[in-house]
């Protein structure tokens, strides 16, 4: 929401209104090839023989990494000042070279890259659910939803000020630690399929909503997760320019 309505921004005032169509279409074509997405992954599960285990353990690895990967992408773009002249550079660049395509791709991979991260994490996430829970799940779902709608019309009605960078320094945190948690799940659900050996810690300690558990293996890997959030938060963000995810 954030890019996008910088995006849009940034062609206001540049008074190309005409070119803020090819954004809506970028997050637009984005928008229906999630869609498709979360449709392919609905049906690769149910064709697939492997066990309940593997396939939640699979789900949570990779939701564990993407996640980690995406609060790296938003500690780098967590200086407003940079993003906002990445943005500009980007849209400057495309349209004194007329492909205003570009300007398109720039929404659509900006929207699609969420639109997949919270596809596989809803998918990780249902599969550590029973049947009873999914009405709670859904109902975070349709709050989530909601309160977006209510921060759009905030922005586009009032024209608030971004907060690019403290909302990425904020979503950074929470997904560092999605991804702590993901990982302890996903490690012990594929312990559970034996595809990964169990090691039992000196000490009984669990604690099931963090993910952690009293193996070895699960605390190594949630331990990897936290030295390597902290030499991440501990390195300086960079340039947008330099890496664009």
């Amino acid at each position: 929401l954030l890019v996008v309505l910088a995006l849009v921004m940034v062609l206001i005032r540049a008074n190309r209104r005409d070119i803020v169509k090819y954004v809506h279409a970028g997050w637009g074509a984005a928008v229906f090839l999630g869609v498709i997405t979360w449709a392919l992954a609905q049906y690769v599960i149910d064709i697939s023989g492997a066990s309940r285990e593997v396939m939640e353990g699979v789900g949570a690895l990779l939701a564990a990494l993407i996640l980690f990967y995406v609060g790296f992408w938003m500690h780098n773009k967590s200086s407003a000042q940079a993003w906002q002249q990445f943005i500009e550079k980007t849209i400057h660049s495309n349209l004194q070279q007329g492909t205003l395509w570009g300007i398109a791709g720039l929404s659509f991979i900006a929207v699609y890259r969420e639109i997949f991260e919270t596809i596989l994490f809803y998918q990780a996430l249902a599969s550590q659910i029973t049947i009873e829970q999914f009405p709670l799940l859904w109902g975070g779902i349709l709050a989530g939803a909601a309160l977006l709608g209510i921060v759009t019309w905030i922005f586009t009605r009032y024209s608030v000020r971004l907060p690019l960078s403290t909302f990425f320094s904020v979503t950074t945190y929470l997904l560092l630690a999605l991804s702590f948690v993901l990982m302890g799940k996903a490690i012990a659900a594929l312990q559970e399929a034996a595809f990964i050996g169990i090691t039992p810690l000196p000490v009984s300690v669990e604690i099931d909503w963090l993910g952690i558990h009293p193996t070895w293996q699960g605390v190594l890997s949630q331990l990897t997760i936290i030295i390597l959030s902290a030499v991440l938060l501990l390195k300086p963000t960079g340039s947008p320019g330099k890496k664009t995810g």
